[in-house]
């Protein structure tokens, strides 16, 4: 038996624009807008940081001359300038702030991904169920945060020495966080499970893994609008489109671990069929 693409898309689509999924669009959205807001406000707030650190200090301090200090504030008052022209939802808050406030809303992004896998996972398409949402959520959450930190951790270090086994890693743990969301394991045994389950697909899942980041990468398409719609409009636009793709890439690669989910099933009900549900013909009578 073989992973269906071609199925994990259509189902990825028709869940997308189900009801609840749009509802989940929304929500990916509404995150992905703030984390620009707080990642804009953090990069000016940093270069305000600096600025006031060298305006603070005498060229003597610094090692500078008169003229040397006086071209390097002006070099920091114009570069200043040009971030606050280029990040145009950024605010008025303290880095220290900012960053804080990053670290919160990557904690509700990965909260929410958990809450949509839960839900492509079922047959549900119009509400969301209080189960879905409420289940173990907060050590889900958790464990789903520090399980992509692990897991991104050994891609890159695979990336940076070899390429090949960073990509293999990526494949073998491709479904890290549908083990942990749907089956309440921690990441440990999610990474475990992950590898057990792509075993004898991982072709298969790496052709669905690369067609899921192509298509993530419309996303930047966004960004040629804004020399017509404006600086203001292109961020909201990216979050919009980011929602989307967001949704759309979560619901594809939750069907997919349903359809290897299923098929592993088959496979331990066909070693051992004592361990299959029983059916009315096996009752005696």
């Amino acid at each position: 038996m073989s992973l269906d693409i071609g199925r994990a898309f259509s189902e990825g689509i028709s869940r997308t624009v189900a009801k609840n999924g749009i509802a989940l669009v929304a929500v990916f959205a509404g995150i992905a807008l703030l984390t620009t807001v707080l990642f804009q406000s953090l990069t000016v707030g940093l270069m305000d940081a600096f600025a006031n650190a060298i305006s603070g200090a005498t060229p003597e301090e610094l090692g500078l001359s008169q003229d040397e200090y006086d071209m390097l504030l002006e070099e920091i008052e114009v570069a200043a300038a040009d971030a606050r022209e280029m990040m145009p939802v950024a605010q008025p808050l303290t880095a220290g702030i900012a960053a804080a406030g990053l670290l919160v809303v990557a904690l509700l992004s990965e909260a929410a991904s958990i809450v949509a896998v839960r839900l492509f996972a079922t047959e549900e398409t119009g509400t969301i169920p209080q189960e879905i949402l409420t289940r173990n959520i907060l050590l889900a959450t958790l464990n789903g945060f520090v399980g992509a930190i692990v897991v991104w951790g050994f891609i890159i270090l695979g990336l940076v020495l070899f390429v090949v086994p960073g990509i293999f890693l990526a494949i073998a743990f491709y479904f890290v966080r549908q083990e942990i969301a749907i089956q309440d394991k921690n990441f440990v045994q999610a990474m475990a499970d992950s590898w057990r389950l792509t075993k004898g697909y991982r072709i298969e899942v790496f052709a669905l893994a690369l067609v899921v980041f192509i298509v993530s990468q419309f996303e930047l398409v966004t960004g040629f609008l804004e020399p017509i719609a404006g600086p203001t409009a292109a961020v909201l636009l990216t979050a919009i489109a980011s929602g989307v793709l967001g949704i759309f890439g979560a619901a594809v690669v939750t069907r997919a671990y349903v359809q290897l989910e299923d098929e592993r099933a088959e496979v331990e009900a066909e070693k051992d069929p004592y361990a299959a549900p029983l059916g009315p013909d096996d009752i005696p009578k």
